[in-house]
């Protein structure tokens, strides 16, 4: 559609019909637009990643599942290679390539990366380092990035609700581990697990009635 400045009318034709000005496209209609534009060529690009990143991923796990079988099967090294693959393609499929929630993505990386160092850590022979250190301190990361989105976006706050109600549960993860005996190393799970609970009482006291009222939505209270 075309747009005349001068008599301020949007018509389909190349000549205004009041003034008969010679007309251009309307470089703002794109911003008018009540909806982003869906480029199907684009979206398409992007399932086609998608699918043969996860063939790709699957051909390689099982090629070494094979040669670790063959090679080395006392030690089944390929579970290293099965996480990795597993991490990276979350990393691709739903944070590089998805046009998911930011929130969403925050939190599937800090998910997926615990997986994948609770799994290296096991292992090599159980040395701990991820559950008594790296772990708690991804949770926190994790925690502080959507905390500090939240603060930037102001409005859209809500948005992020349940994936940060999500990372502040996810921070007493590592004190559970403590008292399972799985961790022992105390300092950090008790780091994780109080930034967690301040969090959500700093939103309790600055959103108030706000984050009451959502608590209340997606718990149907």
């Amino acid at each position: 559609m075309n747009r005349c400045t001068e008599c301020e009318i949007v018509t389909a034709e190349n000549t205004c019909p009041l003034c008969h000005k010679l007309l251009s496209e309307d470089r703002n209609a794109e911003e008018t637009r009540a909806y982003p534009v869906y480029d199907q060529q684009e979206y398409k690009m992007r399932a086609r990643i998608s699918r043969l990143a996860i063939i790709g991923g699957i051909l390689a796990t099982l090629i070494c599942f094979i040669v670790n079988l063959i090679v080395m099967p006392h030690f089944l090294w390929v579970f290293y290679v099965a996480v990795a693959v597993f991490y990276l393609l979350v990393s691709l499929n739903h944070t590089i390539l998805s046009a998911s929630h930011l929130g969403g993505k925050i939190t599937a990386q800090v998910v997926s990366l615990t997986i994948l160092l609770l799994v290296i850590d096991g292992m090599s022979g159980s040395m701990q380092w991820s559950v008594n250190y790296v772990v708690p301190f991804v949770i926190i990361a994790g925690i502080m990035l959507i905390s500090i989105i939240i603060i930037k976006v102001r409005l859209k706050w809500t948005g992020y609700i349940s994936f940060l109600l999500l990372m502040i549960a996810l921070g007493f993860l590592p004190l559970i581990l403590y008292f399972t005996g799985v961790a022992d190393v105390l300092w950090p799970s008790v780091s994780a697990a109080s930034f967690g609970a301040a969090t959500f009482i700093a939103m309790l006291l600055i959103a108030n009635q706000s984050f009451m009222t959502q608590l209340g939505r997606r718990f149907h209270f």
